[in-house]
């Protein structure tokens, strides 16, 4: 199968994959905004970007760097170098599960809510952790193009979810906590179902590793290292820069006008995800076509995936506009009503977003994570300023108008300025 039909083949797979998923995450939002109050449905929005950052963290240090590395080695490192990162995935997600059990549990600050008991720390940590673990899976079906593997695996953990979820609803006890706990049983089943799968995706024919390929190892295990270093660094500003609104609304405005721009964005919660079923698929291939310098098949690349993107933005924001009336009738209810203002700004905010998600994808093809923390710091100073000049006068509208303001900024900054200069330095000679 040539380039553009084996990439579109994988585009279309992964997409419907995380399609799936889109629609499990806005149907447990749904099922939340309405049968509880507005304070817990901010509480979930802070705990769900909480996890969400436990997970880049574990993400950026192990499988970021290791997508931009073993997507241009020879298929026996590949394997090897997966192999021993699932255990390190393990370690590291355990370690950030009791961290977010600990954070949970004994800083009320983090959640705005000091009567909360260790259930709801003890659920989201096992959450974090089970997250973790299904979300490695993921990544080595995506990184030897086994897009059918991946979409087996979450459709045990969609049926899991779905099951868990029903069962909480037939006896009335839909609480926060019993959603993570939901989730983190969930993401367990299908971290085990898939473990097979890792290991026979992972099988090499050399039983033992001799001194040369010991050294090869090493040499990318360093490079790997190299970037893990600055892409956690990275990940973490541009958490904060994309979340800040949750913590920076909520200490303004309270947890109401959390539960506002959560429930807002919720409807167009699809549009990022689809962008990360695009980039799960196109960093792989971005890594070997940087590694082979092939710069026109890049452009390409990047000319196919900003249009159908952006398609998809424009489509559906105007499908939500179209229907709003029906859906705050029949799904988010009367509580948050008037939702429209939000959600256009949202969907320009998307709209910029998925063009500048596109550029940091290709520079983490490229591994350039140092420049993506130096901008992302930038971004985070200029996020805090802007929001703090945004919320007294415009409300939660504020909020969204800062993040659409820095996603600009840093929008022409990866595109204008160090996209360019990666295609222009020259690249270290890489081992087999």
């Amino acid at each position: 199968m040539s380039f553009p039909k084996k990439f579109l083949s994988s585009s279309f797979l992964s997409v419907i994959d995380q399609g799936m998923l889109s629609a499990l995450n806005f149907c447990i939002g749904a099922l939340l905004i309405r049968l509880v109050d507005k304070d817990d449905y901010g509480l979930y929005g802070q705990l769900y970007a909480g996890g969400l950052l436990a997970g880049l963290i574990v993400d950026s240090w192990i499988a970021g760097p290791l997508t931009t590395v073993a997507s241009a080695v020879h298929e026996n490192t590949r394997k090897l170098l997966l192999r021993r990162y699932w255990q390190r995935q393990i370690f590291w997600t355990v370690a950030m599960g009791v961290a977010a059990f600990l954070i949970v549990e004994f800083v009320p600050a983090a959640t705005h809510h000091s009567n909360k008991n260790w259930l709801m720390a003890a659920a989201f940590g096992l959450y974090v952790i089970g997250n973790g673990l299904r979300e490695y899976g993921r990544t080595v079906g995506f990184i030897q193009s086994d897009i059918h593997s991946v979409l087996r695996q979450d459709l045990v953990y969609v049926a899991a979810v779905l099951a868990g979820m029903l069962s909480l609803y037939l006896f009335e006890v839909i609480d926060v906590a019993h959603v993570f706990i939901v989730l983190a049983s969930a993401s367990f089943l299908c971290a085990l179902f898939g473990r097979h799968r890792i290991m026979d995706r992972t099988a090499t024919q050399v039983r033992q590793v001799d001194a040369e390929d010991a050294d090869i190892l090493h040499e990318h295990q360093e490079t790997i290292r190299g970037h893990g270093r600055w892409a956690v660094l990275g990940v973490i500003v541009g958490w904060l820069s994309n979340y800040s609104y949750v913590y920076l609304s909520g200490a303004w405005l309270g947890l109401a006008a959390i539960a506002d721009l959560n429930a807002s964005r919720l409807l167009l919660m699809p549009i990022p995800l689809a962008v990360a079923a695009w980039s799960r698929v196109a960093r792989p291939e971005a890594s070997r076509l940087m590694a082979e310098h092939n710069w026109s098949g890049l452009r390409k690349l990047t000319i196919v995936s900003i249009l159908g993107i952006e398609l998809v933005v424009f489509a559906y924001v105007g499908a939500m506009l179209l229907t709003l009336p029906w859906l705050e009738a029949y799904v988010i209810g009367s509580k948050y009503s008037g939702l429209g203002p939000l959600i256009m700004l949202w969907g320009g905010y998307f709209a910029i977003n998925s063009v500048r998600t596109i550029g940091t994808s290709w520079l983490m093809s490229g591994g350039a994570f140092r420049s993506m923390f130096f901008l992302g710091t930038v971004t985070l100073i200029l996020v805090v300023l802007i929001t703090y000049q945004a919320i007294p006068y415009w409300g939660a509208a504020g909020a969204i108008f800062a993040l659409i303001a820095v996603e600009v900024f840093e929008t022409v900054v990866v595109w204008k300025y160090i996209l360019p200069a990666l295609q222009k330095r020259p690249q270290p000679q890489s081992p087999a």
